[in-house]
């Protein structure tokens, strides 16, 4: 790549989104002649944990264990050497010309490290789109950056990733830092012919970028990506899940809930996906029922090859309205009544989906509309659901019928083996789908969860389950953490709808289906579960394409690896994470009401926001108590 010739600045260059980083530096680059670009952890950065572990790929594709310790020795080798012969700069020729005889040829084993690191590497969204905006005002754009690498290399990379710049000034050819003397900064300028107050510098480091580009004479700008705290990988399987998750830090244009079905969601459904494909077929499933709202998003990914598989709506509280008859009403009254602390009679009767009777009738009953259950007045709310048997028995009359339908749908008979897909956590859904499904099929059924508590075999001894995260995967307080604060993992696994509580045959023979938006429920939420999902979608996508681009190498991406970014958010999410979802109101709809807000988090450090309650059901973030 040569110098190009300051391109005239179009009038009409496009604004960029407001509060986006090109918006942010629009008035400097207007303001300069020419914008020079740090390239790694600033203009491109790794799917990687750290950059280190592209040795550790390079060992795994050769079976080389421990290439990682001979490739570092033979870098600080080849430091020694360049300074012996009076060099400023070492190159990845004389990195491998250091390494020792590992069994494998060094030219093979450095062409593999250019292979790797060039598959691993990915344009940064929120700097491409500054790269635009300098090409859109007419500025020249150039890289500059320390590295060992070939000139040829950021070529290769930039004509993949579609970025256009006017010059490539790498310190292995050149022979000259940023990090040293600054002798880099001073070749740009001069081989641009500008004055160096006239070109921008963005980087990351704020030594060779911020401090050695100020002392030469050149505008900076010092890029800090807000990246999750870094943790060491154990092995190049977590490596490569951490850095796909990372990577949505720097898709700043979208939502924080887009990111967070991104890093957390996206390699959690790809491990369920995987586990999912070879658990079904190990258990011969015929027929897999992707429940919702969890499985909304797997369905939508689950691949043709995999067994039959069917979105199939409904919830325990459907479930169980279906299973009520008169001969098991009373034993049935407790769930009628479960979590209703705090709700109002209406908000028990929305929920369940009756009437209300005349305020006469309620009266005699010592009730009104508005009467809040506890467990003072119980006896009270327990008649008052036997006066009005009828009404209720008729709306489980209905969604027995529109169930049984909608079994019929989905292609339920006799003989089948049935698997059913929930994120957990003690197997009620499950438990309620049987005792329905056993009353008018003769099918076994078995069900795959993301996470169980560890209590959940014990309380529902007959049920055949089985978990993704497991005591054969996680720890015991991993487990614990994860089911504490479960409304990440809920979060990850939703839908863009409503909780299915009803079914109604029509006349046409179809299933029409009911959904309870709740009671004062966050409006937010059918938003952000759509966004949740897109997120997942995009890093489901680009982790293909990754494991698509190293298919030669030797690593299993892992249920540990692949759930560790999820652990993460649910243990220890960032205070941004944790503002966000603890920002959610009213999520769970069967214990929700115009009458209080239950936050999945708390905002104020307290675990309560002011006013307000707790929710019985959902989760604390540990961090949202402590960052507030």
């Amino acid at each position: 790549m040569t110098s190009a010739p300051t391109l005239a600045a179009p009038v009409d260059a496009p604004a960029p989104p407001p509060g986006s980083l090109a918006e942010r530096l629009r008035a400097e680059i207007a303001a300069a002649e020419a914008v020079s670009f740090d390239v790694f952890d600033t203009l491109f950065v790794r799917l990687l944990a750290s950059p280190e572990d592209v040795f550790d790929l390079v060992g795994a594709r050769h079976g080389i264990p421990d290439f990682r310790r001979h490739r570092t020795a033979a870098q600080t080798r080849a430091f020694q050497v360049m300074h012996e012969r009076g060099r400023h700069e070492i190159d990845l020729d004389g990195i491998y010309a250091c390494l020792p005889d590992l069994g494998v040829p060094a030219e093979t084993l450095k062409r593999s490290e250019w292979e790797i690191e060039l598959a691993v590497l990915r344009l940064n969204p929120e700097m491409g789109a500054v790269v635009r905006l300098a090409r859109d005002l007419g500025k020249r754009c150039v890289l500059n950056s320390d590295m060992y690498l070939p000139r040829p290399f950021f070529e290769a990379l930039c004509a993949r990733e579609d970025v256009a710049v006017d010059a490539v000034y790498v310190s292995s050819e050149r022979q000259a830092t940023k990090r040293d003397h600054g002798a880099l900064f001073t070749l740009v300028a001069q081989d641009l012919g500008l004055a160096p107050a006239r070109i921008l510098h963005i980087g990351d480091n704020p030594a060779s970028d911020i401090r050695r580009g100020q002392e030469m004479g050149f505008a900076t700008f010092h890029y800090v990506a807000a990246l999750p705290e870094r943790d060491p990988a154990p092995d190049p399987a977590h490596s490569l899940a951490t850095g796909v998750s990372r990577f949505s830090a720097y898709r700043t244009e979208r939502s924080p809930w887009w990111r967070a079905g991104y890093a957390a969601g996206g390699p959690a459904h790809l491990a369920l996906l995987g586990w999912l494909e070879e658990r079904t077929r190990a258990d011969r499933i015929d027929l897999l029922l992707f429940l919702s709202r969890d499985g909304f998003t797997l369905h939508r990914l689950w691949p043709e090859t995999g067994v039959p598989s069917l979105y199939f709506k409904c919830s325990r509280v459907l479930l169980v309205l279906a299973s009520i008859t008169a001969r098991n009403f009373e034993e049935n009254i407790p769930f009628l009544l479960s979590g209703a602390e705090g709700l109002c009679l209406a908000d028990i009767a929305a929920r369940i989906g009756v009437e209300l009777p005349d305020e006469g009738v309620l009266a005699d009953l010592g009730l009104g509309a508005g009467t809040v259950y506890g467990r003072g007045n119980r006896k009270l709310f327990e008649s008052y659901l036997r006066v009005t048997r009828w009404r209720i028995l008729q709306v489980c009359t209905e969604c027995r019928r529109g169930l049984y339908a909608a079994c019929l749908e989905a292609g339920l008979r006799d003989g089948l083996r049935i698997g059913l897909v929930d994120v957990g956590w003690k197997g009620s859904t499950q438990e309620a789908f049987v005792r329905f499904a056993e009353s008018v099929f003769e099918v076994a059924v078995k069900g795959y969860y993301v996470c169980l508590h560890r209590d959940a075999r014990r309380e529902r001894p007959g049920l055949d389950m089985e978990a993704m995260i497991s005591e054969r995967t996680h720890s015991a307080e991993a487990i614990q953490d994860l089911y504490a604060n479960r409304v990440v993992a809920e979060l990850c696994f939703s839908a863009p709808h409503g909780s299915v509580v009803g079914a109604t045959l029509r006349e046409d023979g179809g299933v029409a289906y009911a959904e309870d938006p709740g009671r004062g429920a966050d409006p937010r939420l059918p938003e952000i579960a759509a966004e949740v999902d897109a997120g997942i979608r995009a890093a489901v996508a680009d982790f293909r394409t990754l494991l698509a681009d190293l298919r030669d190498l030797p690593v299993e991406m892992t249920v540990p690896a692949l759930t560790a970014p999820l652990l993460r958010l649910a243990r220890a999410p960032a205070p941004e994470e944790a503002r966000a979802i603890g920002s959610i109101h009213n999520f769970d709809s069967w214990g929700s009401s115009v009458l209080f807000t239950n936050y999945a988090a708390s905002l104020e450090g307290r675990g309560v926001a002011r006013g307000d309650s707790w929710p019985a059901g959902l989760a604390v973030l540990k961090a949202a108590r402590a960052t507030g």
